[in-house]
């Protein structure tokens, strides 16, 4: 799943967003801090276009109790 169709379902689903920018070169990945209903997950930050992890992608619908079987596209990607 690549990252834009995943960040707006998430959104569908009312999650909100918080960037980080880069502390310092060399200081881990940049990544996109999602909320919702009291929850926080851990979202890289990628291209818009780019392919998700399906591992990740699992990952951030478990920490937000999100039911990953309502994805777009293949039921086989997560």
């Amino acid at each position: 799943m690549d990252s834009d169709t995943f960040r707006k379902w998430l959104a569908e689903r009312g999650c909100r967003f918080d960037h980080h920018e880069h502390q310092e070169r060399g200081e881990g990945h940049a990544a996109v801090t999602v909320h919702r209903e009291g929850r926080t997950a851990k979202l890289p930050l990628v291209g818009s276009h780019q392919h998700l992890d399906p591992r990740v992608v699992r990952q951030v619908c478990e920490q937000l109790d999100l039911d990953g079987s309502d994805l777009p596209g293949p039921k086989s990607q997560v």
